[in-house]
């Protein structure tokens, strides 16, 4: 064994050895990441609610003053004997809180530049700038609210120096009171009202405590919603997407009985979205019910036999449990279907490399590449393809005794290795924003460094360490 001449290289590979990109993951992270635009779209069309928006002629300047008073009043009066007796004392104070916790939504929102934002909220006390990934960002400073700035434009805000630590729950108390002591119904249309409002402020805490990941408060704010819509006045209204929504981030926060739950009630309004198959299929399997999640996503297949995240779901299902011809027949089903659609193309040749099936895989990819040039998923797996490929014949040289031989074999190895360059530095060049595209290209310029510095091409090696140093 010449271990004097098995390079440092080996060593290397080996740790950065990439491995072939598992889209069922990457379904379920996309799923996670879910736009905060897109979530607020859908609940919007779903429930017929409309967002407030700052109205004609708003001023510039935030009245919080005026919001505090009202709230200081509102104190007082339900110390107040007589007064503390009237629902209209409690609607009031209600309506007051959920002012307060929309001093801030009312007249901004995601997507804003920072000159629009500038015309509410003045100059900030200052300007914060840093890189992330790809991203330009900038964080504006005021008194009450620090607002993220994403490649200009408005991603998020947090609020300081509250005008009130929790005004949805102070809120929904009030609502309460109002409701017991309206005997009498003159306050009905009022209730109704605040009632309509309490959720539109639920719905936007719902949806920024699940873009922030915090799922279990998510759960909570979107349940709180559905808690309402059940009240007397509101006659068993039925948000299905809403319910769609406490599920996924009851799905996210693990509780998977309370997520199957409301998957199953979303599912029984005849809720046509394609990942409600997926997600009953996660949250089944999770649960230890195989039998149930395979019915679900089998469902979702027939009714979308076309879809990628279900078509994967049910891929994934039958390699899991060593089925993988199966999951080829399904895979060919699909293309012919489709011929066109280089998805499928991109997924046979996942589905090959799964399954050892080096030359298959290879054709695969370089159908996907004709269909689409600049189809970067295929370029990077064919690209992962040969460099595995070589790992395994420098694996076979470190085996081999004879100086000659071994030599030879090292020699095969670079030349497999070869093969590898074209396509990462395909995906090294593509201009991207995208954080996942971004990930994708990093990971294409670290294994080209591992490349060149094998094959001593130090000039294109260093390039690629500056380009790496400068992300």
């Amino acid at each position: 064994m010449h271990n004097k001449q098995i390079e440092i290289i080996f060593g290397k590979i080996f740790d950065n050895t990439i491995k072939i990109l598992n889209n069922h993951t990457k379904t379920k992270n996309k799923m996670k990441r879910i736009s905060l635009f897109l979530i607020a779209m859908l609940i919007l069309a779903g429930t017929g609610l409309r967002a407030q928006a700052p109205a004609a002629g708003a001023t510039a300047v935030l009245n919080y003053g005026g919001l505090e008073a009202k709230l200081k009043k509102s104190d007082v009066d339900i110390q107040n004997d007589k007064k503390n007796t009237k629902a209209k004392t409690w609607t009031t104070r209600a309506q007051a809180l959920i002012d307060v916790y929309n001093v801030h939504n009312d007249i901004i929102n995601r997507g804003d530049a920072p000159d629009r934002v500038k015309i509410f909220l003045k100059e900030p006390t200052e300007i914060q700038t840093s890189q992330e990934g790809p991203n330009n960002v900038e964080i504006y400073v005021y008194d009450r609210i620090d607002l993220k700035f994403v490649n200009g434009a408005l991603e998020s805000w947090t609020e300081k120096n509250k005008i009130h630590p929790d005004p949805l729950t102070e809120a929904q108390k009030a609502l309460d009171e109002a409701m017991k002591l309206d005997s009498d119904g003159k306050a009905a249309t009022d209730i109704k009202k605040v009632t309509q409002d309490l959720k539109l402020a639920y719905q936007s805490e719902a949806i920024l405590k699940y873009e922030s990941q915090d799922y279990q408060a998510s759960y909570e704010n979107f349940n709180n919603i559905l808690k309402l819509n059940k009240l007397p006045h509101m006659n068993n209204q039925i948000d299905t997407i809403l319910i769609y929504f406490a599920g996924r981030a009851a799905f996210e926060n693990k509780d998977y009985t309370e997520a199957s739950r409301l998957f199953e009630e979303t599912a029984s309004y005849n809720y046509d979205d394609l990942l409600l198959y997926v997600l009953r299929k996660q949250t089944y399997f999770a649960l230890g019910d195989t039998t149930k999640g395979v019915t679900a996503i089998t469902e979702g297949f027939n009714k979308f036999p076309e879809d990628q995240s279900i078509m994967i779901e049910m891929i994934n299902y039958y390699l899991d449990t060593d089925q993988a011809e199966e999951a080829l027949v399904m895979i060919q089903k699909a293309k012919a279907g489709d011929p066109t659609n280089v998805s499928f193309m991109f997924t046979e040749g996942t589905l090959f490399d799964k399954m050892g099936r080096v030359k298959d895989a290879e054709n695969s990819y370089k159908q996907c590449i004709e269909m689409k040039p600049d189809y970067y998923d295929a370029h990077y797996n064919l690209g992962v393809l040969y460099y595995n490929e070589a790992v395994k014949v420098y694996e076979e040289a470190s085996n081999i005794a004879d100086n000659a031989a071994f030599e030879k074999k090292q020699a095969e190895g670079d030349e497999a290795l070869k093969l590898a360059i074209p396509f990462m530095e395909k995906v090294a060049a593509m201009e991207t924003t995208d954080q996942n595209s971004f990930d994708t290209k990093r990971s294409a310029l670290e294994t080209l460094r591992t490349v060149y510095y094998r094959l001593k091409l130090e000039d294109k090696r260093q390039e690629v360490i500056n380009k790496i140093n400068a992300m």
